[in-house]
């Protein structure tokens, strides 16, 4: 159950920097040039529902998010859906 969890919390970890990056209209090429990575990679990143903790922190802070910050909201919103759930 654990393991879900944390899955559970890293997708929406990774969807808040996706929403973010088209929100504030980031390019993905700059995001690329800031991370060091193609931008086919970032593509990639964000795209998917898990990222190693690296890319993800390096990530958040090539569009101007605080890392600590999205995944604290990832895990408090995931944490209350569970209880909802659970109730």
């Amino acid at each position: 159950m654990q393991i879900a969890l944390a899955k559970q919390q890293a997708s929406s970890a990774v969807k808040s920097l996706r929403d973010k990056s088209l929100l504030d209209e980031v390019p993905k090429k700059l995001i690329a040039q800031k991370t060091g990575v193609d931008r086919n990679t970032v593509t990639h990143r964000l795209r998917s529902s898990d990222m190693l903790l690296s890319a993800f922190l390096g990530t958040a802070r090539a569009i101007g998010a605080d890392p600590v910050k999205v995944l604290d909201s990832a895990i408090k919103s995931t944490q209350e859906q569970e209880m909802e759930t659970s109730a």
